[in-house]
C-alpha cells in the first residue's frame, strides 16, 4: 500500500513544523524520551510483545532472532549512552551546533533494526525525521513511531513514516522537498540513482553496499581461548542470518604449524551448531536457495567445505574470496599475519564497514585504521560486530555527520 503524494507532503510539513518544539527541549529531555521509547519496545512492554509476535513473519527471521535483535539493539538506547554521544559530538563540532530542520531517511530492508540509529541519533540532536520504509519491511519503523509517541505524544510528532515503491519519482520528490538532507540506506545503485535525481540540491548521507570481515590472531586460537573465539565469531555470523553489512563474510585466521586452520573451522562449525539451538536460522528466501547451492558447490571444488545443519564454511587456502549469499555461509582464509589479512582486505576496502577481531589485536587494528585515511572501516571486538554502540562510526564518518549546518564564517 503506497502513500499518496499529498499524504507524504502533509506528513513532511507536520514533522518539519514540530521541529521547533523538539529543538526547544534540552538534550537531557530528549535523551530521557528516547530511552523511554526503547523501554516501550522492551521485552515485557505491551508494544514490545506485539512487535515480537508480528516481526518474524515480515522479516523472515526466527522468533528467537527477532527477540534477540530487539533486545540487543534497544539496550544501546540508554540515557547515559545518548548523553555520552551528545558530549562527544559537541566536543568535535564545538560551540553551539545548528541542527538542520528536517532529515528524510530512505531505509533498506535487510536488517530491520538498522533504522534505530537512523532515527534516534537525529532526534537526539534536535533534527525531526521523515522515514521512507522499505516496501517489504514497514512494521518495525511503525513500531518505532508508536513507541516514540507513547513515550511523549508531543515529541513523537517529530518522526513520521511513509511507504512507496523505490524509484517513484513524484513520491520521492515529495519526501525530499522540505528536507535539508537525506540519509540513504541500500545498494550502491539505489544511492547513485537518488543522488542523480537530487542533483546536489541537498546533501546525501550515503550508506551503500558494505561488507565486513573478522580476524583471529594465533593468540586467540590458543587452547584456553579458542572455544571463546569460535563462540564469538559464530554469534556474529548467525546474527540477522548474516544479511547485513556488519555480518562477517570472511574470517581471516592466523595459522601456525601447531594450529592449522582446519581445527578452528571445525570448532567454529560446532559453535554455529550451538548458536542454532538458541538463534535458529529463518527460512531461506526463494532466490537464496539456488545461490547457496552454487556457492557451496564451488567451495567444495576450490577447497574444503565444512557443512552444518544451517551453515557452511569454505576453507580457501589460495586466498580467493567468493562472496556468499549470506544465511550463515562464510569463507575461512588462513593467513600468516595481520599484515597479510589487511593486504587481502584492500581488494574491497571501499566497501569494508567493520572488522571484528580478538581482544589481543583490537588496539593494534584500531591504530592501523587511524594511521591510514584509506581505511573507512572501524574495528570492534568479535562477538559485538552486530551490536554496534550508538557512537560507532557510519561508513568512516561520525554518526552525527550531516545533521548540523556548516558554520558561517
Amino acid at each position: 500500500m503506497a502513500d499518496e503524494t499529498s499524504v507524504i507532503r502533509k506528513r513532511a510539513k507536520a514533522v518539519l513544523e514540530a521541529g521547533g518544539m523538539l529543538r526547544g527541549r534540552s538534550i537531557e529531555e530528549r535523551a530521557r524520551w528516547l530511552e523511554a521509547t526503547a523501554k516501550a519496545l522492551a521485552k515485557d512492554a505491551p508494544l514490545g510483545r506485539e512487535a515480537r509476535d508480528t516481526l518474524p513473519k515480515e522479516t523472515g527471521s526466527s522468533d528467537a532472532m527477532v527477540a534477540w535483535a530487539l533486545r540487543t539493539t534497544l539496550d544501546t538506547v540508554r540515557r547515559d549512552a545518548l548523553l555520552g554521544l551528545a558530549e562527544e559530538a559537541m566536543e568535535v563540532v564545538g560551540g553551539r551546533p545548528d541542527p538542520i530542520s528536517l532529515l528524510s531517511v530512505v531505509l533498506a530492508g535487510n536488517v530491520f533494526t538498522a533504522s534505530v540509529r537512523g532515527i534516534v541519533v537525529p532526534l537526539l540532536f534536535g533534527v525531526p525525521v521523515l522515514v521512507k520504509a522499505a516496501s517489504n519491511e514497514t512494521r518495525f519503523p511503525a513500531f518505532m513511531r508508536e513507541a516514540l509517541r507513547r513515550a511523549d505524544a508531543e515529541l513523537g510528532m517529530t518522526m513520521d513514516l511513509v511507504v512507496f515503491p523505490g524509484g517513484d519519482i513524484d513520491r520521492e520528490a515529495a519526501l525530499l522537498e522540505l528536507a535539508e538532507a537525506v540519509g540513504v540506506y541500500g545498494t550502491d545503485e539505489t544511492v547513485r540513482a537518488i543522488e542523480q535525481r537530487i542533483d546536489n540540491r541537498i546533501p546525501v548521507i550515503a550508506h551503500g553496499h558494505g561488507v565486513s570481515v573478522a580476524y583471529c590472531s594465533a593468540r586467540s586460537l590458543a587452547l584456553e581461548a579458542i572455544d571463546d573465539t569460535a563462540a564469538r565469531v559464530a554469534l556474529d555470523l548467525a546474527a540477522y542470518d548474516q544479511r547485513g553489512c556488519l555480518s562477517p563474510q570472511v574470517i581471516y585466521v592466523e595459522e601456525t604449524p601447531g594450529r592449522p586452520v582446519d581445527g578452528f573451522a571445525a570448532r567454529l562449525s560446532g559453535a554455529l551448531e550451538a548458536v542454532a539451538e538458541t538463534l535458529p536460522r529463518g527460512p531461506l528466501p526463494e532466490p537464496v536457495g539456488p545461490a547457496q547451492t552454487q556457492w557451496r558447490g564451488l567451495a567444495e571444488v576450490e577447497g574444503t567445505l565444512v557443512r552444518g545443519r544451517e551453515h557452511a564454511l569454505a576453507i580457501n587456502r589460495d586466498g580467493a574470496i567468493r562472496w556468499s549469499p549470506g544465511y550463515r555461509n562464510a569463507t575461512v582464509v588462513p593467513v600468516r599475519s595481520l599484515d597479510e589479512a589487511l593486504d587481502s582486505m584492500t581488494a574491497f576496502i571501499a566497501h569494508l564497514k567493520c572488522v571484528g577481531t580478538d581482544a589481543w589485536t583490537l588496539r593494534e587494528l584500531g591504530a592501523r585504521f587511524s594511521e591510514n585515511a584509506s581505511w573507512k572501516a572501524y574495528a570492534t571486538e568479535i562477538g559485538t560486530m552486530q551490536t554496534p554502540s550508538l557512537d560507532a562510526p557510519a561508513d568512516g564518518r561520525p554518526v552525527w555527520e550531516g545533521l548540523f549546518r556548516p558554520r558561517r564564517r
